[in-house]
């Protein structure tokens, strides 16, 4: 799918037009859902910037995607390419609430873990790089991608 929207004129809303939001019944969670909000009803949102040269150059057209293994099954909650500026946001995601981190009874539900995975014909794949998130939190994941040496001449 990555492929087909770099090699058009489409924007990306159109070729991944899932909702950046997680509205309250709509999600890949499905039956499961309810359970986990009850577990997790804290929100927080997260930033993901993209750059090359060790953060020297955003780097836009980066495929994003957040997900998370809940009950042994992966559900991927976000889909998204960078902008410009090397940047996907807004990104709101369910987290344990304030008052849970600071209550002992509820510390034995774990931190909200989600996986991050970002591609790019041009840079390694980085795979299911793991970022916690907090409730009324922004959370920033800057990733510095490594550029493809195979098959270039460098002569």
């Amino acid at each position: 799918m990555y492929r087909d929207y770099l090699n058009s004129e489409a924007l990306p809303r159109d070729i991944y037009a899932q909702p950046r939001m997680i509205p309250r019944g709509e999600t890949p969670f499905r039956d499961e859902y309810e359970t986990y909000i009850q577990a997790y009803p804290g929100r927080g949102t997260l930033k993901v910037q993209i750059s090359v040269a060790r953060g020297a150059f955003p780097l836009k057209n980066v495929l994003v995607d957040v997900s998370q293994i809940y009950n042994g099954v992966r559900y991927s909650l976000y889909n998204d390419v960078t902008d410009i500026s090397g940047i996907v946001d807004n990104m709101v995601l369910p987290a344990r609430s304030l008052e849970s981190t600071l209550n002992f009874e509820d510390a034995q539900i774990p931190e909200a873990e989600y996986l991050v995975t970002i591609f790019h014909p041009d840079f390694q794949e980085l795979s299911d790089c793991s970022v916690v998130i907090h409730d009324k939190t922004e959370t920033i994941l800057p990733i510095s991608l490594v550029p493809l040496t195979e098959g270039r001449d460098n002569g």
